[in-house]
């Protein structure tokens, strides 16, 4: 197993339930708008209790994270700084917490 590939498969898994709109969202200046920005704001609701904002807030954080900028450093370093396999695997799974992740993935994003 090729722990090295991970990264680009939770990118790519990321992008894929993000769907288009990580590559078509409008930029902030769209949504302040006067007329755009209601309108985006109506159409781009989704889930109760999930507002547009933080919507377009954790669509900005993919983005950074699988394309942007802090994607070159991610991507880059797990293909070539890697180590042993293994040594991640057992690491990983000791210290995996999956709702932290998300409480950090919020913060990261500015949703509060």
């Amino acid at each position: 197993h090729n722990v090295t590939k991970l990264p680009y498969e939770i990118a790519r898994l990321s992008q894929d339930l993000a769907g288009g709109l990580l590559v078509t969202l409008p930029n902030d200046k769209d949504f302040s708008h006067d007329v755009a920005g209601p309108l985006l704001d109506k159409y781009l609701q989704a889930k109760k209790g999930v507002t547009v904002e933080n919507r377009r807030r954790i669509l900005r954080l993919i983005e950074n994270m699988t394309m942007g900028r802090n994607a070159v450093g991610y991507l880059s370093e797990s293909m070539h700084g890697a180590g042993s396999p293994q040594a991640q695997r057992v690491l990983i799974q000791r210290l995996m917490d999956v709702e932290s992740k998300k409480k950090l993935a919020k913060h990261l994003a500015g949703i509060t």
